[in-house]
């Protein structure tokens, strides 16, 4: 099963990277994916995704099929059910969190169903963990919606529906889908929202890289499902090797560095500090890393500095969205020269980088700041579900970020802040009126104002001030439960100051910026804040 394209040269290379891929893993028998105890090998992994293949080909899935895909957080099924889908010319839509870049919050069972519904999926891939809620899930979405189900990793059965499957249909060629993914993100009211990937865009960086890469070790904290998976598919289709762990712990991560001799790794900022700061880290073996990345959002120069120290020659930090890709790259290089760390790094080749005055549209001269918007062929086609939000954010082939920026005469971007009053907490852009009508839903609150602090380090995070019912008035962690409830703990403020009214200002209107100020002291008669339980 071979799907090639010429190149200039007259010689030949895959023209999809999935296809890339299981020429890779027929090469050699190794070792290619660590996930908890479990090893994975190269012959194993290739077997799976031609088992998935013949089960989604079983199921009805054609070209341009959408395909749902349950499983446990970063599970090896997770890559052969991509390669697979891809490999149908299908669509994936990954329903098993919305992703924030380095943190997956778990969603209910009715958003799960809403996600695969609004992008057609006609089958249901699920491992036997999620069995039970792939079933609740079935039960909301049209008839017709098939199911396929997976054994244990990576090595069990593979099920269309009840039928087991042992290959793909006789005769099968790989197809080349128009659309890679539906990546949902936790939109800034909770709800997540579906970017939807061109195929081009996800294909061109695999090929290209892996055309100049040397085999790595890649260790991913982050949901395979979305970004970090990019980065897991260059490893593989290079040749190399892939550690997938759920979740980010410091300790753990150095020791994983250490065992597996990991040369690539991605976290984000909060992320990234921690691991400086933890007392291992000046311990560890780190002499095999060749790239930390770390993403997210702008960190601060001073930490920064303190980093490369101690991970000399491999800092790398990138500038994206979810619905540009990679926008700009802080090097190795770059990370030597102390003025450009208050910087993102410069523009990546291939793409349009302007900034333009949020009110006219006009282009900026270099030095001003104003919204950065991107034209890139690895851009969003859109939302899923979503004209309207759309039409908003993607004009004439621009993607309008919300970011406020500069470019430097020196080419180099950087940041400033955020248009209409939005936070960045993690990788999340959260609306501080979304985050006030919930707490104010809260039988305890009479009203709230939800406004960010910006750390000496420069991570942002969440406070809100809170007039609170005289009765049973709830307390610290009650308030970020509901909130992490009703949306998700990355909107959760992680700070709460009480005050007996809000102060107003001459028009009547209660004075916003002074109870940011008075909250960010507060202690003063003026609020009281509200200690952790």
């Amino acid at each position: 099963m071979t799907s090639t394209a010429s190149t200039a040269g007259g010689s030949t290379e895959p023209a999809h990277y999935a296809v890339r891929v299981l020429d890779r893993l027929a090469l050699s028998e190794r070792p290619v994916v660590h996930w908890g105890e479990n090893v994975i090998s190269s012959s194993e992994l290739r077997a799976a995704v031609l088992r998935v293949v013949g089960a989604l080909a079983e199921l009805g899935v054609r070209e341009g099929s959408a395909v749902a895909v349950l499983t446990e957080v970063n599970s090896p099924w997770l890559l052969a059910t991509r390669y697979a889908v891809h490999l149908m010319g299908a669509t994936l839509v990954a329903v098993s969190g919305a992703n924030h870049g380095t943190t997956t919050h778990r969603l209910d069972t009715e958003t799960r169903a809403r996600m695969a519904g609004e992008c057609g999926a006609r089958v249901l891939v699920h491992d036997a963990a999620q069995r039970e809620e792939a079933e609740r899930i079935r039960a909301l979405l049209p008839d017709g919606v098939g199911m396929c189900r997976l054994g244990a990793p990576v090595h069990g059965p593979v099920s269309a529906g009840d039928h087991p499957v042992d290959g793909p249909p006789k005769g099968f060629s790989p197809r080349v889908p128009a659309r890679a993914l539906v990546i949902y993100t936790s939109g800034s009211t909770g709800r997540p929202k579906g970017v939807i990937k061109p195929f081009a865009a996800w294909n061109t960086v695999v090929l290209k890289e892996t055309a100049t890469v040397t085999p790595k070790v890649f260790l991913a904290m982050s949901a395979v499902t979305h970004t970090g998976g990019l980065l897991v598919d260059t490893a593989v289709a290079a040749g190399g090797s892939v550690v997938l762990r759920t979740g980010f712990d410091p300790r753990t991560l150095l020791a994983d560095i250490e065992r597996y001799r990991v040369t690539d790794t991605l976290m984000g900022v909060p992320q990234f500090y921690e691991l400086v700061n933890h007392p291992d880290v000046h311990r560890a073996d780190l002499s095999s890393l060749r790239r930390l990345l770390y993403v997210g959002c702008p960190a601060s120069p001073e930490r920064v500095r303190e980093a490369v120290k101690v991970f000399p020659g491999v800092l790398h930090h990138s500038y994206g969205t979810t619905e540009t890709g990679q926008i700009a790259m802080l090097t190795a290089a770059d990370h030597d020269v102390p003025e450009l760390l208050s910087t993102v790094g410069r523009p990546r080749p291939g793409l349009e980088v302007v900034v333009q005055d949020p009110a006219t549209g006009r282009e900026l001269p270099r030095g001003e700041t104003g919204e950065v918007v991107v034209r890139s062929p690895l851009a969003m086609e859109g939302y899923a579900g979503d004209p309207e939000l759309t039409a908003r954010v993607l004009r004439e082939g621009w993607v309008h970020t919300g970011d406020y920026g500069s470019l430097g005469e020196d080419g180099y971007l950087r940041l400033s802040g955020r248009m209409n009053d939005v936070v960045k907490v993690h990788d999340t852009k959260v609306h501080p009126s979304e985050v006030e009508k919930v707490l104010v839903g809260h039988r305890g609150v009479i009203d709230a104002h939800v406004y960010a602090h910006r750390r000496s380090d420069l991570i942002e995070e969440l406070h809100a001030a809170v007039v609170l019912r005289p009765d049973s008035p709830p307390g610290h962690e009650a308030l970020r439960e509901h909130v992490a409830r009703v949306m998700t703990p990355t909107h959760a403020p992680v700070r709460f100051v009480r005050w007996r009214e809000f102060p107003v200002n001459e028009s009547g209107k209660v004075d916003r910026r002074l109870v940011r100020e008075r909250g960010l002291r507060a202690g003063s008669a003026d609020g009281e804040p509200l200690s952790a339980e």
